[in-house]
């Protein structure tokens, strides 16, 4: 069996599900094709821990990767790493910079890293026009900001690779990964590609060469107009200390750009996904599709993704296609760390025995842990954000640790987590098990939020 890992970066749930949303007419129709899970959930809020939760089947408290430590050290393999050791050609297929080799062990196992990027020789003159205005922000971003490893920020030429980032490639990187797919299926070779797609993360490309809108209307002169002075702001971490305000035309820029961008991905994942099954590149391929983490447009006043344990950022989509798993839909809670356990299964193991795709082995109610740790480098940060954070999900019920003490949501009648109300981990145990959750799931739960709530008291 071969493994086909689609990311597609930033890629919140709720844009999906809400009325209001983008018009997505291939993602809606993947559950006639995959099995689609609802309610799935990453580890961690940005893109680091969160892929080394998938590629270890570890928390970030487990697998170390994250804001505190920007590499892996762990001594856990890689799903990558285990494939290769057993003849599987290993690949990465992205533009996001952090996978290209800086950040220690977040590639390890990926044989061949192919990167992305789009050239910026004969770029239309507005997009170097904006550049330039963005310019300073952007160097002062890159050097202050969690999101970037020492050696990105020591590198003067990063600036350009940042700009070129910016700049759409993803159908040329679902291209790509056609061309291996097509390439091993002739050559008789077993892979594992992982693709992380970047056209719906910031700058939220709304067009299919560009990150800017055309200048052909009003609108377009003033959101092209307004990039340098909201981008590098939300993603500076800015929103996290005092005095930051965004204006109500800020919100609403930025969420149209993000909406703009998932309908143009939509397109793209709807060609490569006829592509692949013409070629009959599906009918011996595990197909996975999701994102790493969500994000917020002023959510609990909230941007971009850090800072977080809330849903805006942990709940993402994931549709999964196995050759010989009937389609369907599954409200369960389910985590996408549990992905390590589905590579390994179908590759090595006992195929989807034990697995997320395996009814019989996922508690009942289902059961989603997650951490965040910040970043402890940023200065003048509120201290309600200069703290690591937990969370723990069972059913609709959802209980968060932080230092000023425990929270329980009820999700369902309370989906944007605006109403917290104080608890202990014995009570949101009882809350679950009025709603009939596994004994499991709510002794797994339990535990991650005992020992978190030690660790908070401690600090």
């Amino acid at each position: 069996m071969n493994v086909v890992l689609l990311v597609v970066d930033s890629l919140r749930a709720r844009s999906l599900a809400r009325d209001g949303g983008p018009r997505t007419p291939f993602l809606d129709g993947l559950a006639r094709r995959t099995m689609h899970f609802r309610r799935a959930y990453a580890s961690e809020c940005w893109t680091l821990p969160s892929h080394l939760s998938m590629f270890t089947g570890l928390l970030p408290s487990a697998h170390g990767a994250h804001f505190q430590s920007m590499g892996y050290a762990g001594s856990a393999p890689t799903v990558a790493e285990l494939l290769a050791r057993a003849g599987w050609r290993t690949e990465v297929i992205t533009r996001n910079s952090l996978f290209d080799g800086t950040i220690p062990g977040a590639t390890r196992g990926f044989a061949r890293n192919t990167r992305v990027l789009t050239d910026l020789t004969g770029i239309a003159t507005p997009y170097a026009f904006v550049l330039a205005l963005a310019r300073p922000r952007v160097r002062r971003l890159i050097e202050r900001s969690g999101f970037f490893g020492s050696l990105q920020k020591r590198n003067r030429e990063f600036l350009t690779t940042l700009a070129r980032m910016g700049l759409p490639a993803d159908r040329r990187a679902l291209d790509v990964a056609l061309e291996r797919m097509a390439t091993h299926r002739r050559r008789g070779e077993r892979y594992f590609l992982f693709l992380n797609l970047y056209d719906v993360h910031a700058p939220y490309s709304p067009s299919p060469a560009s990150p800017l809108r055309s200048f052909a209307s009003p609108r377009g002169w003033l959101e092209n107009a307004s990039l340098p002075l909201f981008l590098p702001r939300v993603s500076s971490h800015a929103y996290l200390r005092p005095g930051f305000r965004m204006s109500a035309y800020g919100r609403r820029m930025l969420r149209g750009r993000y909406h703009s961008a998932i309908e143009l991905m939509d397109s793209k994942l709807a060609e490569f996904y006829r592509s692949a099954e013409r070629a009959g590149l599906l009918d011996d391929t595990l197909l996975v599709l999701t994102s790493d983490h969500g994000e917020a447009f002023g959510d609990h006043d909230l941007y971009f993704h850090d800072a977080s344990v809330y849903d805006t950022h942990l709940h993402v989509p994931l549709w999964i296609r196995h050759p010989d798993v009937a389609p369907g839909s599954c409200g369960d809670v389910v985590a996408t760390r549990q992905l390590f356990d589905l590579f390994r299964g179908v590759t090595l193991g006992d195929g989807i025995r034990g697995t997320l795709l395996d009814p019989g082995a996922r508690p009942a109610g289902g059961v989603a842990l997650a951490e965040h740790f910040h970043y402890p480098l940023t200065e003048g940060l509120l201290e309600r954000y200069t703290q690591n954070l937990a969370a723990a999900v069972v059913g609709s019920q959802k209980m968060i640790v932080r230092r000023e003490g425990l929270c329980r949501y009820d999700l369902a009648r309370d989906p944007d987590e605006r109403h917290p109300e104080p608890a202990t981990v014995r009570d949101f145990a009882a809350a679950c098990r009025r709603e009939g959750a596994g004994t499991a799931a709510i002794a797994a739960a339990a535990a991650h939020l005992g020992r978190w709530e030690a660790t908070s008291a401690a600090a």
